[in-house]
């Protein structure tokens, strides 16, 4: 570099393109993990209200014998009791398994935000480097004008 020549290069990250995959993939898993959360909470709340209806039927079932009613009335609610149950037992078994897929959602996640991270800290190093040297470069343009006009002042 010569007096009076002023260059200053662009900071450039030599891995940006994958820096800028691995965030896609880490969103995408992220939008993947809401949507199996979402999903669970659906299936939380189907089992509430199947829960709440089965309480409900038991209460209206208890008054119903204490006031005396039919046999086949008693048969329609325990018939429905056992739906109930089933359904129960199905939502039950869809949060299970709906539970195995986030936890492994979520370990997919802590693995992608994992190695996003562990980029824009390379990203962040570099670019402190590069301030670094840019600075220095400034420094000794200086030190050189400074040199320079010692040397013309005499």
């Amino acid at each position: 570099m010569t007096l009076g020549e002023v260059t200053v290069k662009k900071f450039a990250f030599a891995l940006d393109k994958v820096l800028s995959y691995k965030r896609q993939y880490e969103n995408s898993i992220r939008n993947e993990h809401a949507a199996i959360m979402h999903e669970i909470r659906i299936q939380e709340e189907m089992f509430r209200e199947l829960s709440d209806k089965d309480v409900e039927i038991r209460q209206q079932m208890k008054r119903e014998q204490e006031e005396g009613c039919q046999i086949l009335r008693i048969h329609t609610y325990e018939n429905y009791l056992e739906y109930l149950k089933g359904e129960m037992f199905r939502v039950t078994q869809r949060l299970k398994a709906l539970r195995v897929r986030e936890e492994k959602k979520r370990k997919e996640l802590i693995a992608a935000k994992t190695d996003t991270t562990s980029l824009d800290k390379l990203k962040e190093k570099k670019l402190e480097e590069y301030n670094r040297e840019v600075q220095k470069e400034q420094e000794q343009l200086v030190e050189e004008f400074v040199n320079h006009g010692l040397i013309v002042a005499r």
